[in-house]
């Protein structure tokens, strides 16, 4: 039986890079079992993902944290993140989401696991890494990259309090760019609740102002800031 794959990333780069590591995979020393995987498509928009997801059987997903959003009359289209990993789980639960980001910070590795992801990977993962991830999730295990596993079990030292999920997408919206009014839109949210979520996660980053916020967050390269 084949094992369809779906790779869904912003970057045009990653998703052919991706592809061809994946096809190289099937005919290596690694993939002794010769199990049967096919890429099946690439996109970086929600809408083409929906749409092959609702047409295709994917049993493997990889998912890029960041996507572009386009409005439509469909909100799922615009969704990315962890509120798009919970929904992909909870609509296509037969579906394995493996999360391809650039972010290696405990909480998202956390909140992406607890939204339903079944691994958890670095955009500079070899091929053996990436095989083993594959493989890995499709026996229904949880996979998480090595290097990322030391830093889950790692106290953040910046960071007494872990933040929250919506502490942490509020944080990940504000570094691509998004004002407080399009954060409280594309959450549902009011523009209040975001503010709260805000501040208490500047309290537990231990900051006291924006300039310090956007510092610590380049720094540290918890998220990717738009310039």
């Amino acid at each position: 039986m084949s094992i369809n794959i779906l790779i869904v990333d912003e970057h045009a780069i990653i998703r052919r890079g991706m592809t061809s590591m994946i096809n190289s995979l099937k005919n290596s020393n690694l993939n002794a079992d010769k199990l049967d995987i096919d890429v099946i498509g690439d996109t970086n928009e929600q809408t083409e993902l929906l749409d092959i997801l609702a047409s295709k059987k994917v049993d493997l997903l990889f998912l890029g944290y960041g996507l572009h959003t386009i409005k439509t009359g469909n909100p799922v289209s615009e969704l990315d993140g962890v509120a798009l990993v919970k929904w992909i789980s909870s609509r296509y639960p037969n579906t394995k989401t493996i999360v391809l980001s650039p972010y290696n910070n405990t909480n998202l590795i956390r909140i992406a696991l607890e939204a339903g992801a079944k691994g958890y990977i670095s955009r500079n993962t070899s091929e053996r890494t990436l095989w083993r991830a594959i493989t890995t999730v499709l026996m229904d295990e949880v996979y998480i990259e090595r290097g990322l596993m030391d830093s889950l079990f790692r106290r953040d030292a910046l960071a007494p309090q872990e933040l929250s999920t919506r502490e942490s997408e509020v944080l990940r919206l504000l570094c691509r760019g998004l004002s407080l009014t399009t954060i409280s839109k594309r959450m549902n949210i009011s523009i209040k609740t975001v503010s709260a979520h805000k501040l208490r996660a500047m309290g537990k980053l231990n900051v006291r102002t924006d300039c310090q916020l956007y510092c610590l967050l380049f720094q540290t390269r918890m998220f990717d800031i738009a310039m």
